[in-house]
């Protein structure tokens, strides 16, 4: 009889530290869940804040603040392929490229 008590202790005893480990991991599952979202979370607004700053307005934003101004020195190689080409004026289109009618382009 004793025999029998002593091993229904121990099963007790063994059921209830399993149960306690498998707790512990649960409790551990769900904080890495909650700390996975949250770090998702954090990579859509970092990916939203780099989207905007490299929208063209902004990007020439920080160029005016960093005192960098616009390069209007733009050259086309004429026709014949000889270097020392010439400043594009409005009415002309760049080498290669043809304009669309009705567009101004």
């Amino acid at each position: 009889m004793l025999l029998v008590v002593g091993l229904l202790c121990g099963g007790l005893v063994t059921l209830l530290l399993l149960n306690t480990v498998l707790a512990q991991n649960a409790i551990r599952e769900s904080d890495l869940r909650r700390e996975l979202h949250q770090l998702s979370l954090q990579k859509q607004k970092q990916k939203s804040e780099n989207m905007q700053l490299e929208m063209p307005r902004q990007v020439a934003d920080a160029a005016d603040r960093q005192g960098m101004v616009p390069d209007d020195s733009a050259r086309v190689i004429d026709s014949d392929g000889l270097p020392g080409g010439r400043v594009a004026s409005e009415s002309q289109t760049p080498v290669g490229q043809e304009r669309v009618p009705g567009t101004g382009r």
